[in-house]
């Protein structure tokens, strides 16, 4: 990570984090949950955990994937939260020495693809990285078909991407397009847009109007259209990745029982059904099907993405962006 990333990181933790307590405030356990994930979701999860679990206080700190795992190392020889919830999987393997082998009695209903060998994670969702697409600022025929159609220079100034140093999606959205098309193509793009410091704010600014096109994940355009807001997605034609986000026991944390529960009802089917429902994304468990609304996933061109090789080379790839970015 370089000098510019560690600052902005470090800057954006201190006025992101939140601290959100569950009812329980006499509970006899406590555990800590660093969220990637959306309000809603994480406060129906709470609810439901503790119904369960009343003895049981669920205490969460929300953020970015980047700024999450940096607070995860930060803390690696004091853990201070127990739960790492919906980052990239990637992330996670970033640094598998942060994270618990723990195999949850749920593990059979997943496939080998979302668990990981050692059990360090279990897989939370799966998707795609597409465009959204504001339809009455552009049209259909003016649309890109392609990653590589964004390095077109009539595309400049109508691109909007997340910081992939902050977000774990926009670095899956830049790993992608390397792998596919090299810097050459990647140089371009990144000459072309605009960023800003999180990923919400990369499709919630194209729905309202403030640019045309913006690249996110799939289920944030499904949100977004169901609000009532003119946006389409369009999964790009050269190829898009099915991203696993997972879940995880920090190693080494405060209340490691408290840990291993979560971790099983963040796993259970009532929870991935939750997450289907509520935030239209596709599960990754066997047994949940996914949300109506999403795109089949035997039309879209599917690309493989390895996990393993996307956290080597990360630091490497986010110097290589900065140094482009730092010319624009």
């Amino acid at each position: 990570m370089t000098k510019k990333h560690r600052l902005l990181l470090s800057g954006l933790t201190a006025v992101s984090f939140a601290m959100l307590s569950g009812s329980g405030a006499f509970a006899a356990g406590t555990v800590v949950v660093y969220s990637a994930i959306s309000t809603k979701l994480m406060q129906a999860f709470v609810d439901a955990f503790q119904k369960d679990n009343p003895d049981i206080s669920v205490q969460v700190i929300s953020g970015g994937s980047g700024e999450l795992l940096t607070r995860v190392k930060a803390e690696r020889n004091n853990p201070l939260g127990d739960v790492l919830l919906g980052p990239d999987a990637d992330t996670f393997d970033s640094d598998l020495s942060l994270f618990e082998s723990y195999e949850s009695p749920e593990s059979s209903a997943f496939d080998a693809a979302a668990l990981q060998p050692e059990h360090k994670y279990a897989g939370f969702s799966t998707n795609f990285q597409v465009f959204i697409v504001n339809t009455k600022m552009m049209s259909a025929e003016e649309t890109p078909k392609s990653w590589k159609d964004l390095a077109k220079p009539e595309y400049k100034g109508k691109i909007l991407m997340a910081n992939p140093a902050q977000s774990g999606s926009a670095f899956s959205q830049l790993h992608q397009i390397i792998a596919l098309h090299g810097w050459d193509v990647m140089d371009d793009i990144i000459a072309n847009a605009t960023f800003v410091s999180s990923s919400k704010l990369a499709f919630q600014n194209i729905a309202k109007g403030e640019i045309a096109l913006g690249l996110t994940s799939e289920f944030n355009v499904l949100q977004s259209k169901n609000d009532g807001y003119p946006v389409e997605a369009v999964y790009p034609e050269d190829g898009t990745a099915l991203v696993v986000d997972a879940s995880a026991i920090i190693a080494g944390g405060p209340n490691p029982e408290e840990a291993r529960k979560f971790i099983d009802f963040v796993n259970s089917r009532p929870a991935h059904e939750m997450l289907v429902k509520l935030d239209g994304r596709r599960s990754a468990r066997k047994d949940v099907a996914p949300p109506e609304g999403l795109a089949d996933i035997g039309t879209i061109n599917v690309v493989s993405y390895d996990t393993v090789s996307a956290a080597r080379d990360k630091d490497a790839e986010l110097e290589r962006f900065d140094e482009t970015f730092s010319q624009k």
